[in-house]
C-alpha cells in the first residue's frame, strides 16, 4: 500500500500552506474555477481560518461534544482582511499542534469524537493538497503532488472524509472501487468505499483526477468500469451538499 509517513504528511501540509500564502498580489485576485465564488485570496483565507478551527479541536479531548462548534466560533472571531503572511501563521500554528506525537488523543471532526494528532496530520495533508491543486489549476501551474501523495490523500478521502459526508448528509450512495493510475497508466493502488447499500460502481483513472472528483471538483479521464454511474455521481455531489463554498472574507 502506498502511504506517507506521519512526518511526510506534516511536510505536505506545510508545503501547501507556503504555496498558497506565497502567491503575489496579482495571483491572489485570480478566480478559482474549481471553487465557484473564490479567488486565490479566498482560498488562502479558507485555509487560514479552517486551520484556526483545527487547532482548537486538537486542543479538545476526544469526548468533547461541543468541540467543533466552539472551534468554528473561535475561527469566526479572527479579523477579516488578514494578510497572507498572517493567514500562514494561523495555518502553521495548527500544523504545529499536529506535530511531534502522532498518537496523542484529541477530538477529530471526521469522527465527531475520538481521534489523534496523526489523523489530523493526514487530514491536513489531504485537504490542503486538494486546495493546492485548486490554486495550481487556477494559475496554470503544473501540479506538484506526487503519485504517493495523491494516493495517500485519496485513501484518506475514502476512509474518513467521505464517510463523514455520508453521515452529515444522511445519504449512502453505495460502494465504490477506484483503480488509481499514474500518469503513464500504471495501476498504483485500488481503494474502496464500503457501503451497506447493494448499489456499487467501479471507476478507473489518474489518481489526481480521482482525488479531484471525490472532492466534487472538475476532473477528466475517470472512466466507469462497472456498476451504476449514479453511485459515482452521488458521491461526488456529497461534499457540495455538506459544505457550501463562500468567500468568507
Amino acid at each position: 500500500m502506498m502511504a506517507l509517513s506521519y512526518e511526510a504528511r506534516i511536510g505536505v501540509a506545510r508545503a501547501a500552506v507556503d504555496y498558497l500564502m506565497g502567491r503575489d498580489a496579482a495571483e491572489m485576485t485570480a478566480l478559482v474555477p474549481n471553487c465557484p465564488g473564490w479567488t486565490v485570496y479566498n482560498a488562502a483565507v479558507h485555509v487560514g481560518r479552517v486551520s484556526v478551527a483545527w487547532e482548537e479541536m486538537i486542543k479538545c479531548t476526544p469526548g468533547d461534544t461541543t468541540a467543533r462548534e466552539r472551534a468554528y466560533e473561535t475561527s469566526g472571531k479572527r479579523p477579516t482582511g488578514a494578510e497572507p503572511a498572517e493567514l500562514a501563521r494561523w495555518a502553521h500554528a495548527a500544523i504545529d499542534r499536529m506535530s511531534g506525537d502522532a498518537s496523542k488523543p484529541c477530538f477529530f471532526s471526521m469522527t465527531g469524537g475520538p481521534g489523534t494528532t496523526g489523523l489530523w496530520a493526514w487530514h491536513a495533508a489531504s485537504e490542503l493538497g486538494v486546495h493546492r491543486l485548486d490554486v495550481e489549476a487556477a494559475l496554470g501551474h503544473e501540479h506538484a503532488i506526487s503519485d504517493i501523495e495523491a494516493v495517500d490523500a485519496t485513501t484518506y478521502v475514502c476512509e474518513f472524509f467521505l464517510p463523514a459526508m455520508r453521515r452529515a448528509a444522511e445519504e449512502d450512495p453505495g460502494a465504490v472501487t477506484a483503480e488509481l493510475l499514474s500518469d503513464t497508466g500504471e495501476c498504483l493502488h485500488t481503494i474502496n468505499i464500503d457501503s451497506a447499500s447493494t448499489h456499487q460502481v467501479t471507476v478507473r483513472g489518474s489518481v489526481v483526477q480521482v482525488l479531484l472528483a471525490l472532492w466534487g471538483r472538475p476532473h477528466t479521464g475517470v472512466d466507469l468500469v462497472d456498476g451504476d454511474a449514479e453511485v459515482w455521481d452521488a458521491w461526488r455531489q456529497l461534499p457540495g451538499k455538506v459544505f457550501q463554498f463562500g468567500t468568507w472574507d
